[in-house]
């Protein structure tokens, strides 16, 4: 598919989509005349990144589960994790502001 037709898909500029493509997290082939024509996985992947930085999740987590090395649910429990861990640090902090306030 051409860049026009993943970037209707995807709902990703296509700024974005050469970004990617730029950063290596995917590899869209050519067409003889040097056109890219990205594929169904290329698509795949870019569903993939768009949920993954709606969440936040760096480029260096988005790496691995771009090239398959990593499983999707693999991160989102490791963001998971990260994210429960920020709402304990302000908690924490409030519990100890109050009991030296009182």
């Amino acid at each position: 598919m051409t860049i026009k037709e993943i970037e209707e898909l995807s709902g990703m500029p296509r700024a974005n989509i050469r970004f990617y493509e730029a950063e290596g997290l995917l590899r869209p082939d050519r067409d003889a005349n040097g056109y890219r024509n990205y594929s169904e996985e290329d698509l795949r992947i870019l569903q993939k990144i768009r949920l993954l930085r709606a969440l936040h999740v760096s480029l260096e987590d988005i790496r691995p589960v771009a090239s398959g090395n990593r499983p999707l649910e693999d991160v989102l429990r490791f963001h998971l994790r990260a994210l429960r861990d920020q709402e304990e640090d302000p908690r924490s902090s409030r519990e100890i502001c109050d009991k030296r306030c009182v």
